[in-house]
């Protein structure tokens, strides 16, 4: 008897991707395009083609009712209005009031403290002894910059890392305990402050455009783009810097021509592809339509699988599968496509170009000594805990 691997996969289970579903996405590429989820309620797609051309009609399939899956640990965020659930022009006009902040030019005059930040990470990280490499590394590289630009206390980045793992781990026992409920108190306290006394901030700007742009961006709009601010800021950088040190430890090749070759920034796109940290964004259908002779109605949901687009074989070729550091072009869709395209992106690239950089001047290589414990979630394609040696 034949048994059919894809059926009634559980595709909204956290625990799916906590092991690598990458077999799995090739079957799904190959055999069924469009998959039906049962237990989530929603149609999968894997094909970089039909990623792509659904992340750039945001009129055919919006955002507005959720960007998360049905059936999902996070499915309840659609009730959340932020600056991902929301359409044009609502999300054209929210999104300029933080867009300067993030735009390539602005983040590359970062770039001088961004490498003194990472150096004085790296300075307190032992060589030559296991570490646990997303705590003492790749989650505190983030969560300063971020706090940085937001303008709040980087003491405060250990409750900041803790916000943020709990806003995107409520499926893992280890992360669905920790509080934050006192993160909006937390919040509202920076942000009288900035009323009484404005600073050259992020948070001075969003409390500004409350005051002139209240008919659209309400106090809870305020409150919601600190939290977003916050979790996007950190937790794809941290997660590609921390996927990144593990393939390149499982790839020697890779390390040693990325080590020789120095096209850092390109190298970064094809960990970028490679990981792809954010493992879906969901829309949802206006109007009825077909894809790939599979009929879709109009209020169906789609959510968009980045990691199976960023392995399609019809696009990167017979080594889709295989890492390669100097992969060109890469039109991989890691940071997403049109209208909700990162808004972080040039950030992220940034901060993760500085850190491999100042790894690979400051140690000859590194090795992965103990098991690797994967995130449970939906949304993040995560490690919480990484045991690495750096070789001096």
């Amino acid at each position: 008897m034949t048994v059919d691997v894809l059926a009634d996969l559980p595709l909204n289970d956290p625990g799916f991707y906590a092991t690598d579903p990458w077999d799995l996405y090739r079957r799904m590429r190959d055999e069924r395009p469009v998959y039906w989820c049962e237990a989530g309620g929603f149609w999968a797609l894997t094909r970089h083609e039909d990623v792509l051309a659904v992340s750039k009609d945001p009129v055919t399939w919006c955002n507005g009712q959720g960007m998360t899956m049905r059936g999902g640990e996070l499915e309840d965020v659609k009730d959340v209005p932020t600056l991902i659930t929301r359409d044009p022009p609502d999300h054209t006009a929210m999104r300029a009031l933080v867009n300067r902040s993030f735009t390539p030019g602005a983040v590359g005059r970062l770039e001088a403290r961004i490498r003194e930040i990472t150096r004085q990470v790296l300075d307190e990280t032992p060589a030559g002894e296991p570490i646990d490499f997303v705590e003492a590394v790749a989650a505190k590289l983030p969560v300063i910059v971020i706090a940085e630009m937001l303008g709040i206390p980087v003491e405060d980045r250990d409750t900041f890392v803790a916000w943020s793992n709990a806003s995107i781990g409520v499926a893992d026992p280890e992360y669905a305990q920790l509080a934050m409920v006192d993160m909006a108190a937390y919040f509202e306290r920076v942000l009288a402050d900035r009323r009484r006394q404005p600073q050259d901030d992020l948070l001075t700007d969003l409390v500004r455009a409350e005051d002139e742009h209240g008919d659209f961006f309400t106090h809870t709009d305020l409150l919601t783009m600190c939290f977003l601010l916050l979790a996007a800021g950190n937790e794809t950088t941290r997660n590609l810097i921390s996927h990144g040190v593990r393939a390149l430890a499982d790839h020697p090749d890779q390390m040693r021509e990325l080590r020789e070759g120095r096209d850092i920034r390109r190298g970064v796109e094809e960990l970028m592809r490679w990981v792809s940290p954010v493992i879906h964004m969901a829309r949802t259908t206006t109007v009825d339509i077909e894809i790939r002779g599979q009929s879709i109605r109009s209020g169906d949901q789609v959510v968009l699988l980045y990691g199976a687009a960023n392995h399609d074989d019809r696009v990167f070729g017979p080594t889709a599968d295989e890492l390669d550091v100097t992969r060109d072009p890469n039109p991989h869709l890691g940071f997403g496509f049109g209208t909700h395209f990162c808004l972080g992106a040039a950030l992220a690239r940034l901060e993760a170009a500085v850190m491999l950089d100042e790894l690979l001047d400051r140690f000859t290589g590194w090795r992965v000594v103990g098991p690797v414990q994967r995130l449970r979630s939906t949304m993040i394609l995560g490690i919480k805990h990484l045991p690495v040696v750096l070789t001096a």
